[in-house]
């Protein structure tokens, strides 16, 4: 794997990596550190991999600010829906329309008392 781009994100970095004529977007903790980490998508061109990490980080940040955490391919927040990292990604979605969705969609569910 040849590293193509890397974004220092947080606690982590974001890298796309060249492996088998494919490109693929993965994350990687600088705390606690396991080779590149999870990989979240594959892309076939550099283009679409750099533009989904970009995304990607402004997507997570969004999510933590929405109390939800990264785990394996999904933003996951107890008692909401998880919302699967590759399908945002590959959305035209901006990221005022996903701050939105976070927001109004969402939201935890409430025991009924």
């Amino acid at each position: 794997m040849t590293v193509k781009y890397q974004i220092e994100f947080s606690e982590s970095d974001v890298f796309v990596l060249e492996q088998d004529e494919a490109f693929h977007l993965t994350i990687c903790s600088r705390v606690n550190p396991l080779g590149f980490g999870n990989k979240l998508a594959v892309y076939s061109q550099i283009g679409q991999a750099v533009d989904a990490a970009e995304k990607f980080c402004k997507l997570y940040e969004l999510a933590k600010q929405h109390g939800y955490h990264l785990k394996g391919t999904s933003f996951v927040k107890e008692g909401c829906d998880s919302l699967f990292v590759p399908a945002l990604l590959e959305e035209d979605a901006t990221v005022d329309v996903l701050r939105a969705r976070f927001k109004a969609d969402k939201v935890p569910n409430e025991a009924s008392g």
